[in-house]
Parts: C-alpha cells; sequence; structure tokens
C-alpha cells in the first residue's frame, strides 16, 4: 500500500525510515476503517472477531471507572474507543497524530473536540487534572522511541486527575519485544518504573489477547481465510488458556 504512493516498504508495509505522522497519515487516507489502524494483514473479517474480543475486555477495564467521567482518547485513529466511551456514558475528548483522523472523526462526531497532537513530542493540549480518564489502546507501542514513550506517559499522567485512570494496552511481558521497526512492545517492569516516576500506580493488568492479534503467519490457522481463523481464535480465547503475548492495563493517579 505506502509502496504505491512513492514510500520504499519492507513486507509488512512499513516505510524505510519509520515516521510514525508520514505513516498513519498515509494507511488513513487509503483506509479509513479498522483494518487501516491496524495489521496490514489481517483482513476486514478477521478484524471483526479482534475487536469484538477488544470491546470485552475494554467494557471491563470501564467498571473501574466512576461515572460521571471525562475521558481523553489518545491515538483516536478511525473513532472505535471514542464510539465505545460515547456508548458506555462518557464526555470523551479525541486526539491523534493525523489530520486525516482528525478532521473525519470531527465530521463523524460533531459534539466531540478532537486535536492533532503527537504525544511524547510535544504537550497534551489540556490543562493538567483536567481528566477522570485517559485512554490509549493500541498506540503506546508504536512510540518505538523510548524519550518520546517516558515523555508521553508523564503527560497522560498529568492530564489525569488525582484518582483518575489511565487504560492502555501493551505487552506488558518480562521483556521489551521489538518484532518489527514501527513496533516495540514494553515490559511489566519498564511500565511499573516509568508510571511510577509520573505518580501512576499499576492497579489491574488482564489478558487482552491470548490467541487473537498474532502474526497471520504463526501456527496451524494461517491458511484459514480472515473470517473463519477471527472464528476460531476467538472460540480459542473463550476455551483454552495460554501465557497472553498483550495485556490490558489500568494505571491509577497517585493522590
Amino acid at each position: 500500500m505506502l509502496a504505491r504512493q512513492g514510500l520504499a516498504a519492507d513486507d509488512t508495509g512499513v516505510p524505510e525510515g519509520y515516521r510514525p505522522a508520514e505513516y498513519w497519515a498515509h494507511l488513513l487516507e487509503s483506509d479509513f476503517t479498522l483494518r487501516g489502524v491496524g495489521h496490514v494483514c489481517y483482513s476486514e473479517g478477521y478484524n471483526v472477531w479482534m475487536y469484538r474480543w477488544k470491546r470485552g475486555v475494554f467494557r471491563k477495564a470501564l467498571h473501574h471507572v466512576p461515572k460521571p467521567c471525562r475521558a481523553l482518547d489518545i491515538g483516536s485513529g478511525v473513532g472505535w474507543v471514542v464510539s465505545e466511551l460515547l456508548d458506555w456514558g462518557a464526555q470523551p475528548e479525541g486526539c491523534d497524530i493525523t489530520d486525516v483522523s482528525v478532521e473525519r472523526l470531527a465530521q463523524r462526531f460533531p459534539t466531540v473536540p478532537f486535536s492533532k497532537v503527537e504525544l511524547g513530542r510535544e504537550p497534551l493540549p489540556h490543562a493538567t487534572a483536567s481528566f477522570d480518564l485517559v485512554t490509549i489502546l493500541d498506540v503506546t507501542f508504536h512510540i518505538v522511541d523510548d524519550d518520546k514513550w517516558g515523555a508521553g506517559v508523564a503527560e497522560m499522567a498529568r492530564v489525569l486527575r488525582p484518582g483518575g485512570h489511565l487504560i492502555v494496552t501493551d505487552g506488558f511481558g518480562r521483556a521489551d519485544i521489538e518484532p518489527w521497526e514501527h513496533v516495540r512492545f514494553r515490559s511489566l517492569e519498564r511500565w511499573r518504573a516509568t508510571a511510577r516516576a509520573a505518580g501512576l500506580e499499576l492497579t489491574s493488568l488482564v489478558p487482552m489477547y491470548r490467541w487473537l492479534s498474532r502474526d497471520v503467519s504463526d501456527l496451524w490457522l494461517k491458511g484459514l481465510p480472515g473470517r473463519a481463523r477471527g472464528t476460531m481464535e476467538y472460540a480459542l480465547e473463550l476455551a483454552v488458556r495460554r501465557p497472553p503475548h498483550m495485556r490490558c492495563a489500568t494505571f491509577t493517579k497517585i493522590p
């Protein structure tokens, strides 16, 4: 996809010399769907099952958040999290690294404020302690520069009120993992230390994916069409336990 637009890319679709704003702008301009913000090899049929599972995990995380709730979603993409927050009863705002996302989401959600910001590179355009909840799903592992990631964690903590919550998805495993140039899953130990320095305490950590959202070439399901593979992996999530490769964490701003 990116190569057709004049950007040299490897077989994952990532341009050489990963530049986040440019990368996501090209993807979203070409495909403003859940597939456009996910793995370039996941089909629309597969995404149906992956986001169905994600919805359940996210709703469970929201059980710990009291209402009324003023929320900020970071990396809003095509608006999946913003839509979920509205359905749940929050008063959300959103932000994204791309113009295309901010412009199209403003049209889709006319009552929701959106801003363009690159987390970690520039401050969030919000006052200190102005939100009850910050959500950042499937975004932090795309901030591969550690200094920018650390600055981003500090910014998210800054805009949270004391007692407010940050919901984030990442690897949270035993070690950092860098499967591609544009992905760096960070360890639980690294997250704990950086969050604590920013005034955040880990209060919940639950599995996100055990079977879904793996490499498309993984194991014996690789030959199935996307929707069929998604159906099988969704069933495996329900029935067969294995160590998760992604987790959903809730951090609380220390009063």
